[in-house]
């Protein structure tokens, strides 16, 4: 079972905000000694580079730093894309002794939902009410979480052998979208046709990152909205296989109960009290 979220009781300082970074702006090499606390910076849109202790970062849209004391921060931009930043200067509430944080450089494949989420923090934060100063302390704490989840989760994944991250972040959207509207009329082909893929390497590719291939996981993401079906609604077993692009009754059946052992009957009458 994969490893929940970390989670991280922050408290906000009132040095948070939003701006972008003008034509000559630069971050030169006396800002970092003088970093007291964490500072979060994510980056919204623009490019430029951030030289660390560990080398250069290039700064693009869904790329964050967790910056901390000690370390190396210095960065410059392009002023024909200038950078515009969200930063939160921030505080662990009763952190570890010699707590390292676990990543420095944060990636996301999801840059507006996090944005999203930033604009939230930052509204609440600029309230003078004590209980939005909480949200936005819970929410941030949240979302660094998150953003370090799915840093780690992409460094653990990339070390598969000709797989780059492209093509892994192609079929895990088709991958969200297949298990969103299971039901959809979809083949192969128009699969392979949407990821710019001949059906050969879709195929070789789609279970390289999910371990199946790609009808295999249709039907999964079907069956398994059919038995939420079943359990909680009223619709009829042909209603259900149709909803679901099933064929015919007779062979969601049989796919049903291949797959769990059971008809749709059986497993429906097993859950009535």
């Amino acid at each position: 079972m994969a490893a929940p979220p970390p989670a991280y009781r922050v408290l906000l300082s009132a040095h948070c905000n939003r701006v972008r970074c003008e034509a000559d702006w630069h971050l030169g090499p006396d800002w970092a000694p003088r970093l007291r606390d964490y500072d979060l910076w994510f980056v919204s849109a623009g490019r430029g580079r951030m030289l660390t202790s560990d080398g250069e970062v290039a700064l693009a849209p869904g790329v964050g730093l967790w910056m901390r004391p000690g370390r190396r921060y210095e960065a410059t931009h392009d002023p024909a894309a200038p950078l515009v930043v969200n930063f939160f200067h921030f505080t662990l509430a009763e952190p570890p002794r010699r707590f390292t944080p676990s990543a420095e450089v944060l990636r996301t494949a999801h840059p507006d939902f996090v944005e999203a989420m930033m604009r939230r923090i930052l509204t609440l934060r600029a309230k003078s009410i004590p209980a939005a100063h909480a949200s936005a302390n819970a929410l941030f704490g949240a979302l660094l979480g998150e953003l370090v989840r799915e840093t780690t989760a992409r460094n653990a994944d990339r070390p598969t052998p000709g797989l780059d991250q492209h093509h892994r972040e192609i079929i895990q959207r088709l991958v969200a979208e297949i298990r969103e509207k299971p039901g959809a009329a979809r083949t192969v082909a128009a699969l392979a046709k949407t990821a710019g893929y001949s059906v050969d390497h879709f195929s070789r590719t789609f279970e390289k990152v999910t371990g199946q291939r790609p009808q295999e996981l249709i039907i999964s993401a079907r069956l398994a909205r059919a038995r939420q079906l079943l359990a909680e609604t009223g619709l009829t077993i042909s209603q259900i296989a149709e909803t679901l692009g099933f064929r015919d009754v007779f062979f969601f059946s049989r796919q049903f109960t291949q797959r769990t052992g059971q008809t749709p009957s059986a497993y429906r009458a097993a859950l009535s009290p």
